[in-house]
């Protein structure tokens, strides 16, 4: 028996793939992308310094990071920066309510795709925030203009996605599908067991579970077989307390992300850093903690400290997606679209002009940094829309804009 302690935020690292297991016992339902793009948007509240985040364009045609958005230089060549948009005929705290739907009125473009893959995955769409709050706003809508609320606990999050009694295979292609899922699990015990991060003797009780499946699955011969894993399930428990730092919560809310794209759980999701943090000392890596809104208001330190701390956490999942590979052996953000947006530009006086988007993923060239002329932020979406296959012109109504999305950017 070996067991090495390891930091929290390590093994909170590693809870999330621990609590992938259970859900191998899913019926199956996931189907090959054959094209089909993955959509997670991202979204942190209250605003930017412009002069603090936008890039500065070289004489050589390259560009600089400046502070906030600093820690996109591992990602740099993924991403593609975005200047010169602004929210039409709403600004302010009440555009976060229509940022992912044009207007006040319809579906977010989360729920929109959602629908549209309705039945490939077990999980159409997964919205999910690091805090709550903010008067009850939220990002997500359904086609009736209903908020769909964020789920914010991490358990909740895991038994949402990962619960079930058994494998059920239909066809000989979800056989070897599930097969996939099983040896790419069966991998990450492996590496599980040489970091030594929990108890072996107990991964080892689960790998024997899924080389037991993975033989039940090659040798089906009917089209339809159930393969009982209750009993091993039963045995197993990985859902832990996630702490109470940002930085830990924030970790644990990625790595659910990561997985359920990696397994092919959920390919939609919308996810923010929180809207109730008014009050909120978010702790930075400078060693310090700064309230968050009212440093935006004061436009200081704390304002480019704690934006660039949530920025640290979209270049390492986006880092993340493009070294991890999906069942069929490709990265994941080959076939992953990701948007990274506020609603507000300018922090203090709560500007709709220049609101920051930061795109990365399938469809896009990266390393580039585009600016536009006061373009309508409704061309984004068309644009999100566009790379996701849907051929359409317009998606919400302020600004009364129709086109084919942002001019340059695929």
């Amino acid at each position: 028996m070996k067991t090495v302690k390891k930091s929290r935020r390590n093994f909170l690292k590693y809870s999330a793939l621990l609590g992938s297991l259970p859900f191998l016992a899913t019926n199956l339902k996931a189907a090959p992308l054959d094209g089909i793009k993955r959509l997670v948007l991202i979204q942190h509240p209250d605003g930017i310094i412009p002069e603090k985040w936008y890039p500065t364009k070289n004489g050589d045609g390259s560009f600089t990071l400046p502070e906030m958005t600093s820690p996109f230089e591992i990602v740099k060549d993924e991403c593609v920066f975005m200047k010169g948009i602004n929210m039409v005929d709403i600004a302010g705290h009440g555009a976060y309510q229509a940022l992912y739907r044009g207007d006040k009125n319809r579906d977010s473009i989360d729920q929109y795709f959602a629908e549209k893959f309705r039945g490939n995955t077990d999980i159409p769409i997964l919205v999910q925030k690091t805090s709550g709050g903010y008067g009850g706003r939220d990002l997500s809508y359904d086609a009736r203009g209903r908020s769909i609320p964020s789920t914010l606990d991490v358990d909740t999050l895991r038994d949402k996605i990962y619960t079930d009694s058994s494998i059920t295979a239909d066809t000989s292609a979800s056989v070897e599908r599930e097969s996939k899922r099983l040896a790419s699990i069966k991998k990450d015990l492996d590496l599980m067991m040489q970091g030594g991060f929990v108890n072996d003797d107990i991964l080892a009780t689960h790998q024997k579970a899924v080389d037991d499946v993975l033989s039940a699955l090659n040798n089906l011969d009917t089209s339809s077989t159930p393969v009982n894993m209750a009993d091993w399930k039963a045995s197993f428990d990985a859902r832990v307390s996630t702490g109470n730092s940002f930085d830990d919560i924030a970790y644990a809310h990625e790595d659910i992300i990561l997985n359920a794209l990696k397994f092919d759980r959920c390919r939609v999701f919308n996810y923010s850093f929180g809207a109730d943090v008014w009050d909120y000392n978010m702790p930075c890596d400078d060693g310090n903690s700064y309230p968050y809104h009212n440093s935006g208001h004061a436009m200081n330190n704390g304002a480019v400290q704690t934006r660039k701390q949530t920025s640290k956490h979209v270049a390492q999942l986006i880092e993340k997606l493009k070294t991890t590979n999906d069942l069929d052996g490709n990265p994941l953000l080959d076939s992953t679209l990701v948007v990274y947006s506020c609603e507000i530009g300018h922090a203090a006086n709560h500007s709709g002009k220049d609101v920051p988007f930061i795109m990365a993923g399938a469809g896009l060239e990266g390393g580039r940094f585009l600016e536009y002329n006061n373009e309508n932020w409704n061309a984004v979406l068309v644009s999100i829309a566009r790379i996701m296959g849907e051929n359409i012109s317009s998606f919400g109504s302020f600004g009364s804009y129709s086109g084919n999305g942002l001019d340059g950017l695929v």
